[in-house]
């Protein structure tokens, strides 16, 4: 199994302008805040939180190249290759290896639901197109919500070295750290929720977007320097985060934050919400208690 990818991997927020276009020319600043925030790795136009499944494939290989440059050997960054046609996911794995990413990241295709045969067929595919480590990214938010028993299939594919389970089904995730993780089939990562249960169980960290990539570095280095005490009170720092004034969910509260820390990356892709003003009120008053740090 590979470990390229243990601790807190963040995705990059997609930065809009006012007419919904890609912002080309923000995406270096949105990769400065991420890396100014703390993190083990980043990754390029691959989860829901990067309104991954509004751009079109261009932009996903626009988002990839400028997110590389924009590193610059930093740290590793893994690009988003999910697309439910199997032709442009071979576009985009041969696009980032060509630019040098350091692994890529598949939610399940989105659209209609795919079945227990098609998804270990894509993620095969996915597989047997590339050496570089491959990261499963199960995101009931954005398509379907893999069962544990598709997911162990999945991870004992060659080439399979991740399991991203963003379910927060604390039953689910003890089943697949027993049978994927410790069984040597593959790394699991998890999500905000549950980071410090995650890690006490054996799994090797999460992938979450700035700024709750702040908390999220401090628990898992408490965790790492064994003080649990620490690890448990910054834990709970996300029984607050989202503020309940800010409701629009977690791609809308990720770009309001990083707006607020003197990024432009402009609201969500329409149709989809904004944050209000309230909300906007809230999570600020949140960035400032963390020391969430401003561009």
């Amino acid at each position: 199994m590979s470990e390229v990818f243990n601790g807190v991997i963040a995705p990059v927020v997609t930065p809009f302008d006012s007419q919904g276009e890609l912002a080309v020319e923000t995406i270096a600043d949105s990769v400065e805040f991420t890396l100014e925030c703390g993190c083990h790795g980043i990754v390029a136009a691959g989860t829901g939180v990067q309104e991954t499944a509004t751009l079109t494939p261009a932009e996903r290989k626009t988002v990839i190249t400028e997110t590389i440059k924009a590193v610059d050997g930093r740290t590793r960054v893994m690009a988003g290759v999910s697309y439910p046609a199997q032709p442009v996911v071979n576009d985009l794995i041969e696009h980032a290896e060509n630019e040098g990413a350091d692994g890529v990241l598949a939610m399940p295709p989105w659209g209609v639901p795919p079945s227990r045969k098609a998804n270990i067929r894509y993620y095969k595919h996915i597989a047997d197109q590339t050496d570089l480590p491959v990261l499963v990214y199960n995101n009931p938010a954005v398509t379907v919500d893999m069962a544990k028993e598709t997911i162990l299939e999945i991870a004992k594919i060659d080439g399979i070295d991740y399991i991203k389970e963003s379910s927060r089904d604390w039953d689910k995730l003890a089943w697949e750290f027993e049978r994927i993780q410790h069984a040597g089939h593959a790394e699991m990562l998890s999500t905000m929720d549950v980071l410090l249960p995650t890690l006490m169980t054996g799994g090797k960290g999460i992938v979450i977007s700035a700024p709750l990539t702040v908390p999220s570095m401090q628990i898992y280095e408490a965790y790492e320097a064994g003080d649990l005490n620490t690890a448990v009170e910054l834990q709970r720092t996300f029984g607050t985060f989202p503020p309940d004034e800010a409701d629009a969910g977690l791609t809308a509260v990720c770009k309001a934050a990083t707006e607020l820390a003197g990024v432009d990356v402009g609201p969500p892709r329409q149709p989809y919400d904004a944050i209000g003003e309230t909300g906007r009120e809230a999570i600020d008053e949140w960035m400032d208690e963390m020391g969430i740090p401003r561009m």
